[in-house]
């Protein structure tokens, strides 16, 4: 028998029976060991610790039930198969309402026995594996794994800590960049709701005429393509959090929609009669001034308020230099590690760099930068041959403005040919060159429409 066999402990008072489910489960290659009553069954899962109890439902002094109901309290993730020689629906439905994984009832073949421990034990490690990741997620995105020494950003850290287990909304307001889905993702992680999904849906690279479907979802025939029906993000987000990114970019038509789903509580597919609770917390972030969105009418006033129960301000890294050397030396490792490369060192010209550069495309910019560079770097050193000349400063600037008066180019040339420039810089990232350039990303598309229509494609 190997240590590594899944251990399984058998409970029944008779003792004939008891022995003869653990020979079927040792011929089948399971570890078993047998309990003759509920009180000494407790006992051997404190000692064996089993992957799986099979109990028999009729036992004195302690039955089948109040067995599981304890071991439910005590040990919630061990799972309980039932039997009995006297079946009905109410044993059944009784043994399911205190978590049983099934229910069998005599007689029943080895073959039939076999497969629902089968399929108990698969169940088990499957919920093992799910624990482990949503562990990782957790490590990955929680607030311990946010590196901050900035005044402004402790706060900011502080105030998702206190609002996490609230039903409130929460409003992330910033510059692109900043961290805001990663703030959002902490907010989920910290909560309640942590075991529940994170849905994350960006809100501006969705077109207007499919935004509704993807957040409400479809039945099968709302409109000409809807072959089949579709789940919609509110409720692939049940019990967790929908995080509502570019919410500032929202189509005025569907954010009363939007609305009204929040207030309810309430869902309606397109082409549903009937609706459909959901129990989701929303998180939004925008990088535009939803107060002045709503002067101009371009944003609801009374939706601003329903999301801005909560509203947090993340600063810019321009404004947070406390934090570059932690961001540097946090990229330097994540980037180290998944190019399979010795942590480099960074020459002190080249860190001068990094420290003085004003990083518009903000936390993003600053890990595109410091990955780039681990890639690039030679002899275990970033020098400032391996940064980019936007950071290093090393762009003539002068030279570059003769050269485009000699061209005499018009103001509109110039501005498309640095729009075209910028892309290239970034590698066609539309969301990195509007920070660069300072510029929402509608007006950026705007632009790129009208002087490269190929572009926006």
């Amino acid at each position: 028998m190997n240590v590594n066999d899944p251990k399984i402990l058998v409970v029944d008072d008779d003792a004939e029976m008891a022995n003869v489910l653990c020979d079927v489960l040792r011929d089948a290659g399971y570890a078993a060991v047998s309990a003759n009553s509920g009180a000494r069954a407790l006992e051997l899962v404190e000692e064996e610790e089993p992957d799986l109890v099979v109990s028999d439902l009729r036992m004195s002094q302690m039955n089948g039930h109040q067995l599981q109901a304890e071991l439910k309290r005590r040990f919630p993730t061990l799972p309980v198969i039932m039997i009995t020689a006297f079946g009905s629906i109410a044993n059944a439905v009784e043994s399911m309402k205190l978590g049983a994984f099934d229910y069998l009832t005599k007689p029943f073949g080895n073959d039939e026995f076999l497969l629902v421990v089968s399929r108990a034990l698969e169940n088990r490690e499957l919920r093992r594996e799910v624990r482990r990741l949503r562990g990782e997620l957790a490590a990955n995105y929680g607030l311990s794994n946010i590196v901050a020494a900035n005044p402004r950003m402790v706060a900011v850290l502080e105030t998702i800590r206190q609002v996490a287990d609230m039903p409130a909304t929460v409003l992330l307001l910033g510059e692109s960049g900043t961290g805001k889905e990663l703030l959002a993702r902490a907010l989920h992680f910290a909560s309640s709701r942590r075991d529940g999904p994170f849905v994350p849906i960006n809100c501006a690279s969705i077109p207007e005429n499919l935004i509704e479907s993807e957040l409400f979802g479809y039945v099968k025939g709302a409109f000409t393509d809807a072959r089949g029906a579709k789940e919609g993000l509110f409720q692939a987000a049940q019990g967790g959090t929908l995080f509502l990114d570019e919410i500032g970019d929202m189509p005025v038509p569907l954010q009363a929609k939007l609305l009204r789903v929040i207030e309810d509580k309430r869902v309606r597919p397109l082409g549903a009669t009937a609706e459909a609770r959901v129990d989701v917390r929303i998180v939004a972030a925008t990088n535009t001034d939803l107060e002045s969105a709503v002067a101009q009418s371009r944003f609801r006033a009374d939706l601003f308020y329903r999301l801005a129960t909560v509203t947090i301000h993340v600063p810019p890294l321009r404004e947070r230099p406390e934090d570059i050397p932690l961001l540097i030396r946090h990229f330097l490792v994540r980037a180290a590690v998944e190019c399979g490369k010795a942590l480099p060192a960074i020459d002190p010209k080249a860190n001068e760099c990094l420290m003085r550069y004003s990083w518009p495309g903000n936390i993003r910019e600053l890990q595109n930068v410091i990955q780039s560079a681990v890639i690039l770097c030679r002899d275990g050193k970033i020098t400032i041959a391996d940064m980019p000349p936007r950071v290093t400063g090393e762009q003539n600037l002068a030279g570059t403005f003769d050269e485009v008066a000699a061209r005499r180019l018009s103001l509109d040339e110039v501005e498309h040919e640095y729009i075209r420039a910028v892309l290239a810089q970034v590698s066609g990232n539309k969301t990195e060159a509007a920070a660069i350039l300072r510029v929402d990303r509608k007006t950026l598309y705007r632009k790129l429409e009208e002087s490269y229509p190929a572009a926006v494609k």
